[in-house]
């Protein structure tokens, strides 16, 4: 059994900790239910008030009174272990296909592909994620840059397929009100 790479990050709440994981390590999204084994008791006892899974990285709220320099070491012991049994991994909320892609694509214009559309003052927002196909809309510098099509093709393609590699296609559109011009990106697996 391999261990699963993962490292912390501070957040701004100091009970909270982003525990970030390979992309799509698990099968779940939102809060958690249960989890396995000694993780699954710590978030049943006082020790761990939530977990959160988001699709590169595991967001462990500890309960108040405890300290990740008290708690920390065996909240990552445990993290470490319930990572080899992702199939055990329980949401507090049926989790679909779809959420899986909706947070896949969030968390991939949360990170660097969002800020560097919004550093060019573009803007990409989500108007749908179904049946393995995105629609977002662009706006901002992007309604008619002409390299918003290769943005979105080559950096949220590889981001997004990294994340939920079951995807078929993006649609791009522009912002309502603007010139009618409506752009798809087909995006094909690559071969291995």
């Amino acid at each position: 059994m391999s261990v699963i790479p993962m490292h912390p990050e501070a957040t701004t709440d100091p009970q909270a900790i982003r525990w970030v994981i390979p992309a799509g390590t698990l099968p779940v999204v939102g809060e958690i239910a249960d989890a396995p084994d000694e993780l699954g008791t710590m978030l049943h006892s006082e020790d761990v008030a939530s977990i959160e899974v988001e699709t590169g990285a595991v967001v462990i709220r500890l309960a108040d009174g405890r300290s990740w320099s008290g708690t920390g070491a065996r909240v990552r012991d445990a993290l470490s272990a319930a990572l080899q049994h992702p199939q055990c991994w329980r949401p507090a909320d049926v989790v679909t296909e779809d959420d899986m892609l909706r947070a896949a694509l969030q968390d991939v214009l949360d990170g660097s592909v969002g800020d560097y559309i919004r550093s060019h003052g573009g803007e990409v927002t989500i108007v749908s994620a179904h049946d393995r196909h995105a629609e977002v809309r662009m706006a901002g510098t992007c309604t008619h840059c002409p390299a918003a099509g290769f943005t979105l093709h080559s950096r949220l393609e590889s981001e997004l397929r990294a994340r939920f590699p079951d995807l078929v296609e993006v649609r791009a559109t522009e912002e309502p009100g603007k010139v009618a011009r409506r752009t798809w990106l087909t995006l094909r697996r690559r071969s291995a």
